[in-house]
């Protein structure tokens, strides 16, 4: 269960964190080529994989997320397991912040603690969530605990060898 969680929260807080800075329609080249670019940058063999070893050296994001991403367990990153893990991740956040727009009766870009009671884990975690105490929650707050608790969650695991 924990590292279903640590898998789900490696897809989901990136794309939390990123929603209000990307547009919904950006320009399809520039996005193929600044992901080519990245990914060229992290295969450092130019192999058209990315392996554990160049993804711990170069994007700990990608490391900590590997095993989720490697589809095929073969022990390599492609464009195409890279691709369909952030199109996921796009296709939760998208749901998620859809929940979010629902609570969202008054329609002001925050939740109270009654609209967050239409999510159960907003509404168990209100208080924590609600870093600067004004009973409203952020899109910010939210991804700010989110990224808190998945690092709160992956410290245990950080002196672990990787499988």
């Amino acid at each position: 269960m924990r590292k279903l969680m640590l898998g789900v929260m490696f897809v989901v807080l990136p794309a939390v964190a990123l929603a209000a800075d990307n547009p919904p329609n950006g320009g399809k080249k520039e996005q193929d080529a600044r992901f080519d670019q990245m990914f060229r940058a992290v295969d450092a063999d130019n192999s058209g994989k990315i392996s554990r070893e160049e993804a711990k050296q170069k994007s700990p994001d990608l490391y900590e997320g590997f095993d989720h991403i490697d589809a095929n367990k073969d022990g390599g990153l492609t464009k195409a397991e890279i691709k369909k893990a952030l199109a996921a991740a796009d296709k939760r956040r998208r749901e998620f912040l859809q929940s979010l727009e629902k609570a969202d009766k008054d329609k002001n870009g925050m939740l109270s603690r009654e609209e967050a009671k239409a999510l159960p884990n907003m509404s168990a975690n209100f208080d924590a969530i609600d870093s600067n105490h004004d009973e409203q929650l952020v899109l910010k707050e939210i991804a700010d605990f989110m990224r808190a608790n998945a690092a709160a969650a992956a410290a245990p695991a950080a002196g672990k060898p990787a499988p």
